[in-house]
């Protein structure tokens, strides 16, 4: 669980939870002790920003239920934000077409691939074949391909033989998400949808 904190000028800091299953236990008292470290109250929002996936059902449910009724007791709206797109932020600015990567599943993952700013492809569920013998080398037909995500060092061989580079950052941070946000259509609470990895059961 990922938190930050941004006034669209200043970047006032992120902090990183380990909630296990714990999420909807500790969320609300997490976000109360992360604002007041940084000196802001509830009160002072104006937006909220949260991940809408592809991701995974309890996480999911979880941040996009308490940011919805958050910003519903607020008056405020919700600006939700693509994961991969948030996993891709930090290398938007270098040359590389950065490819962010899901697991979703034993043999699928979810990705994007985003040449700065501009979505180049748009996120999609595929199998790792699929991504490491096509999108792939489509992708680095001439170009420089970045590999984002944890989950890509699981099948690390099959992009490296393509001559893509993988970073294995974190799926998120909360600071990312801040800055995103800018960049997104806010939206009002009770409209934000999820797209899951998989469903329950």
């Amino acid at each position: 669980m990922n938190l930050g904190l941004s006034d669209g000028e200043r970047l006032y800091g992120a902090e990183a939870i380990n909630a296990d299953r714990r999420q909807s236990a500790i969320l609300p008292a997490a976000v109360d002790g992360f604002l007041s470290r940084n000196g802001v109250s509830l009160r002072e929002l104006r937006l909220i920003a949260v991940t809408n996936g592809p991701g995974y059902y309890t996480g999911l449910r979880v941040g996009l239920s308490y940011a919805s009724a958050l910003a519903e007791s607020l008056g405020i709206l919700v600006a939700p934000v693509c994961t991969l797109y948030v996993m891709a932020f930090s290398y938007l600015r270098t040359e590389f077409i950065t490819v962010p990567v899901l697991r979703a599943g034993r043999d699928s993952v979810y990705c994007a691939a985003y040449r700065g700013h501009n979505e180049i492809m748009p996120p999609l569920f595929c199998s790792i074949e699929d991504l490491t013998a096509g999108i792939l080398g489509d992708l680095a037909d001439g170009s420089n391909v970045l590999v984002t995500g944890s989950d890509a060092l699981q099948f690390a061989d099959g992009i490296e033989r393509r001559g893509v580079a993988i970073l294995p950052t974190p799926p998120a941070t909360g600071m990312n998400l801040a800055i995103c946000s800018a960049r997104v259509r806010a939206v009002d609470p009770a409209s934000v949808k999820a797209v899951y990895l998989r469903l329950p059961g």
